[in-house]
């Protein structure tokens, strides 16, 4: 009769100690792995919007779109939003979402923040709504400019640049991944955000401003944040979701640029040559690198 040897005790737990150990070795590589193929992705969706800008300019007379045309929120009244541009060049919803956000594209066209989509405008206000909830957010100072008119709709009007007008367009941001808003405890809420505002808007040697509406625009929400944690705009609506994301050091928003690449960059390269204080209170030293403004 031929008698079974069973493991011992020892040697079953020799056995799960280097599993367990092949395991914290193997598991951070995965989860980088898992984090390249989204940031390849996001990349590639930044880059799918920057295609889908080209081929709106050729139409355009080389005009930057409008990121809204009227303010008041509502395409009944007559407003439109980025993705109401861009979006038909793209047919692709999905490209307003980063393969890292939580929120669908469901639910940021029926965001409760909007007017609902609802009757023959359904479909418009539906992609008005995803446009102000892209993850793919604006530098709109740089292109449209936000300017205070008493004669304009809702008080407001938008001056789209001519592109051949940039004198850096690899330089110059376009395109940057954002968020809409945070909760008290910094979480993320509701999906991405349209206008990202830039970290400086005047120049440290002359104090002229670098925005594309020189003395008339209204600067819709202040700047970045940097004495607000937990603010939305800590960024100025900038958020990095990759390598580690969010506010641990290290962590990379990534960036579409005017001439049509994208990379990934930290927040202090995307703040390079601004010495950021909170609502645009510090100055542009180095306009060579700063990369929000090059006209």
């Amino acid at each position: 009769m031929l008698l079974r040897r069973a493991f011992t005790l020892i040697e079953l737990l020799v056995v799960i100690a280097i599993i367990a150990i092949l395991a914290a070795i193997l598991f951070p590589v995965f989860a980088q792995a898992k984090d390249a193929a989204k940031k390849t992705a996001d990349l590639s969706n930044q880059k799918q919007n920057n295609l889908a800008v080209q081929m709106y300019l050729a139409d355009a007379d080389d005009f930057a779109p409008l990121w809204m045309y009227t303010g008041s929120f509502n395409v009944n009244n007559g407003d439109g939003s980025w993705c109401n541009i861009v979006f038909p060049y793209i047919k692709n919803d999905d490209m307003a979402k980063t393969p890292v956000s939580p929120f669908s594209v469901l639910n940021r066209k029926y965001d409760i923040n909007f007017p609902t989509p609802t009757g023959a405008t359904k479909e418009k206000q539906e992609k008005y709504n995803l446009g102000w909830l892209t993850d793919y957010g604006y530098n709109y100072q740089t292109y449209t400019g936000f300017i205070y008119d008493p004669a304009a709709p809702n008080g407001f009007r938008f001056t789209p640049i001519s592109m051949t007008s940039l004198s850096q367009p690899a330089n110059t941001i376009l395109n940057i991944t954002g968020i809409f808003d945070r909760d008290a405890s910094g979480g993320l809420k509701d999906g991405g955000q349209l206008p990202i505002d830039p970290p400086c808007r005047r120049a440290l040697s002359d104090g002229a401003d670098l925005t594309a509406n020189a003395g008339n625009s209204a600067y819709y929400y202040g700047g970045w944040q940097p004495g607000s944690p937990n603010a939305w705009n800590v960024f100025g609506g900038v958020w990095p979701y990759y390598t580690g994301g969010g506010q641990k050091a290290g962590a990379r928003a990534s960036v579409g640029f005017s001439d049509g690449h994208a990379k990934t960059f930290t927040i202090p390269q995307i703040a390079a040559g601004c010495n950021v204080q909170n609502s645009w209170g510090g100055r542009v030293f180095n306009e060579d690198v700063y990369m929000w403004a090059h006209r």
